[in-house]
């Protein structure tokens, strides 16, 4: 069977009816994994043996379980509760919940990078531990951060592909619907694996950028 690059260019224009749909998940999903991993690395990171317990169960639970589980978990568990959740709430739920738990490590990783001195001399200049957690040590340790932020943002765009499977109208779900439609398989998929690289090269070439400007401050 011949390669048809006729048809090839024309499902671009239908797959980028999902584009949006894949943007507007992923962009939300990358924002609030770095929030959220923000409180569990606090977790993990504190005193208290109870609390570092907890954090290091749910990052446990939501590392070693398929994000397409946890998925569906969510979404028909929501329904089971009583409150039916969209499958793109779900999704992005899902996205946030397991993402966060990868987001902590990386947090806490860049935070025992940066040498224990000079959280030291912070605190023999004055500083209560919080400044010097805040002046000294988590500006540094942003810094170190940034690459491995920038894979776990791309994974996270790779995995909207997921949120097909809940019926979400995404690129994924366009080129299944437009594969059930014709016999140009092979094209319709290679037009999306394009899709996927110019955005997530994007992504990396801004999350770049932003690591130049904070090595430059």
């Amino acid at each position: 069977m011949n390669f048809d690059f006729a048809f090839f260019a024309r499902s671009f224009p239908i797959l980028a009816e999902g584009l949006w749909t894949t943007l507007a998940l992923a962009l939300p999903a990358i924002v609030l994994a770095a929030l959220w991993g923000v409180p569990v690395v606090m977790g993990l990171l504190a005193r208290r043996r109870p609390v570092v317990l907890l954090a290091r169960g749910y990052v446990e639970v939501v590392r070693n379980t398929p994000v397409l589980v946890q998925m569906f978990f969510i979404f028909f568990g929501s329904g089971v509760l009583g409150y039916p959740l969209s499958g793109f709430t779900a999704g992005l739920l899902a996205l946030v919940l397991q993402n966060g738990a990868y987001v902590a490590e990386i947090y806490r990783g860049g935070i025992r990078a940066v040498s224990q001195r000079q959280a030291e001399a912070g605190l023999a200049l004055g500083l209560t531990p919080g400044a010097a957690f805040r002046i000294v040590v988590l500006p540094q340790a942003i810094r170190r951060v940034i690459p491995p932020l920038s894979n776990q943002g791309v994974l996270i765009i790779k995995d909207t592909s997921l949120v097909a499977s809940i019926a979400v109208a995404e690129m994924t779900f366009q080129a299944r619907l437009l594969a059930d439609r014709t016999a140009a398989v092979f094209e319709i998929f290679l037009a999306l694996a394009i899709l996927y690289i110019v955005i997530t090269a994007a992504f990396a070439g801004l999350m770049r950028l932003l690591e130049r400007r904070l090595r430059i401050v």
